[in-house]
């Protein structure tokens, strides 16, 4: 899965490369290393947001779990407060 996030966002590197020299009216395959340092830029975007997809589910599941303790916490003293009455 970490390798098409990163393929994708360097084909897509790719992608801008050419359409940025396209629209410059310049030749597309002048200069390839050019190619190479975007393609390069954009899979480490992709590698980065590959990891902050899963930091971010993690965070979700931790906080959904605290959500669900607090709600069992106040009904767990909306019902000792019950019984007392």
């Amino acid at each position: 899965m970490v390798v098409g996030s990163v393929l994708g966002y360097a084909g897509l590197g790719f992608l801008t490369r050419c359409y940025a020299l396209g629209l410059q009216k310049r030749n597309i395959f002048d200069n390839l290393g050019g190619h190479a340092m975007v393609m390069t830029a954009f899979g480490g975007l992709g590698y980065y947001f590959h990891g902050l997809e899963g930091r971010q589910e993690e965070l979700i599941a931790k906080k959904k779990e605290q959500i669900l303790q607090n709600r069992q916490r106040i009904s767990d003293a909306a019902a000792a407060a019950s019984s007392q009455e």
